[in-house]
């Protein structure tokens, strides 16, 4: 009777060096032939580790236990010992479901028999020596990223990032049209757009992700908020080095881009984005003082109405023709922005504010640590932590504020030199709303006598605190 021979292959990341699963297969075919047994069937598990740190299940592995104990299969073929476990444990268990079956093993090197005890005793031994070989190369691998990290190389492995691709000698160079890509989303999302208003905007333009795929708000976001887009790579022991490739984005840029992301006004939390309104959020009734809310009536007309409901606190008595209401504030607005003295304060993005500013931040962080570690080593006692704590925490919010006030500004800072009009018909409501975001602090809707629509019943609030 014939031998039916299973073939397992297995490549994890830290064999880079070894046979890929391809390779495994050829070589386990030839042993079938010299073992003259027949090759029933092949398992492969592609970058899957089975060190003790890897708890990943492997399926085909799994497959292979239960054809065994199904009676389907004899022996098993494989490179290395080390391709079916490195951890004993799994070695144990996998000898005490094969020894009932008289299943045999063969490597390149090794020829496991298990109905002896010394082919048992051997395996048992084998698999020992092959755990601690792969604890070795695990920190061997660990040795070598950190050092990597220290040398400025970027990280290896995982897909390609959005705006670089790796050259030849292992360091990062710039894809130009992407970093194209990588600037415009930067400016369009400083001056008010949003993640989903750009991501629709390039699936419509054909533009994909480094693996194909359709942008979607998420990718986007993570992709602008990597490090590498200012020339710097994160490790868990050293920490923000900086890297030998160019940067794509200005530390400013990049920094005001974290600012923004972490606004929790614009944090949905995956909900989809729905506002088709100009003014929700900025309008609100003039009789009760709660905010209008945008929506059609029977008919479709768009209104802003005061909704007394469940979950809604609103008077009830009062409603807007939404298009009337907006047409008259985006007049006054624009009007407002045509001014000499208004166009004469606006300024454009200052970056040594910044940079000042961040690092003001970045020292009161690192000083906050150092508080903390002395108050824990007993150096300060708890009135004197508490006391520098707070002169500390009040010079980061300052420097916070300031940087903050500063990124409200910056949709405002391109129309220094730009037609007022001309830019508001050329961007999208993302952009608009964060231009009334800028200027607007309120607009009110007050009652009015009679059917026909009164422009001095809406009452806007400037930044500045001028009524008009």
């Amino acid at each position: 009777m014939s031998v039916r021979a299973a073939i397992y292959c297995r490549i994890s990341e830290d064999q880079q060096d070894g046979w890929g699963v391809g390779d495994q297969e050829e070589h386990c075919r030839r042993l079938a032939d010299v073992m003259e047994w027949d090759v029933v069937g092949v398992y492969v598990d592609n970058d899957l580790g089975a060190t003790k740190r890897n708890r990943k299940p492997r399926p085909d592995y799994e497959r292979l236990k239960q054809a065994i104990t199904a009676g389907l299969i004899d022996a098993v073929l494989v490179t290395e010992l080390s391709r079916l476990h490195r951890r004993p444990l799994e070695w144990h268990q996998f000898r005490d479901l094969a020894v009932p079956f008289k299943v045999k093993i063969k490597s390149l090197t090794d020829y496991i028999d298990l109905e002896t005890g010394e082919g048992v005793f051997a395996a048992n031994l084998r698999a020992d020596i092959d755990e601690e070989e792969a604890e070795q190369i695990r920190r061997r691998v660990l040795r070598r990223t950190l050092s990597d990290a220290k040398a400025g190389k970027p990280a290896s492995g995982g897909y390609r990032g959005f705006g670089y691709e790796t050259s030849d000698d292992g360091t990062l160079v710039i894809v130009e049209e992407e970093a194209h890509l990588i600037r415009e989303a930067t400016t369009r999302l400083l001056r008010g757009e949003t993640l989903g208003g750009i991501c629709a905007d390039w699936q419509a333009r054909g533009i994909t992700t480094p693996t194909g795929g359709l942008w979607r708000p998420t990718p986007l976001r993570q992709s602008l908020m990597r490090p590498a887009l200012i020339g710097y790579r994160d490790h868990p022991v050293a920490g923000r080095v900086r890297g030998i490739w160019p940067p794509i984005l200005s530390e400013d840029e990049w920094e005001r881009l974290q600012v923004l992301f972490s606004d929790p006004e614009r944090q949905n939390h995956g909900r989809v984005n729905v506002r088709t309104y100009l003014l929700t959020g900025f309008v609100s009734c003039g009789r009760c003082g709660k905010p209008l809310r945008g929506g059609p009536r029977q008919g479709g007309e768009r209104t802003y109405t005061c909704r007394k409901d469940v979950g809604f606190q609103g008077c009830g008595g009062l409603r807007r023709k939404a298009d009337l209401v907006e047409k008259e504030v985006v007049a006054r607005l624009l009007h407002r922005l045509d001014s000499e003295a208004l166009r004469a304060s606006l300024v454009a993005v200052d970056d040594a504010a910044d940079a000042t500013d961040r690092e003001e931040i970045a020292w009161c962080k690192a000083r906050l640590t150092r508080l903390a570690d002395d108050y824990a080593d007993d150096v300060l006692t708890k009135p004197e932590y508490l006391r520098q704590k707070a002169r500390i925490t009040e010079r980061k919010e300052a420097a916070e504020r300031r940087r903050d006030a500063r990124q409200t500004n910056y949709a405002l800072a391109s129309l220094v030199y730009e037609p007022v009009r001309e830019e508001w018909e050329r961007n999208d409501l993302d952009w608009r709303r964060a231009l009334i975001a800028a200027t607007i602090e309120s607009v009110t809707v007050h009652p009015q006598r009679g059917r026909v629509f009164d422009p001095d019943a809406i009452e806007v609030l400037w930044k500045d605190h001028v009524r008009a």
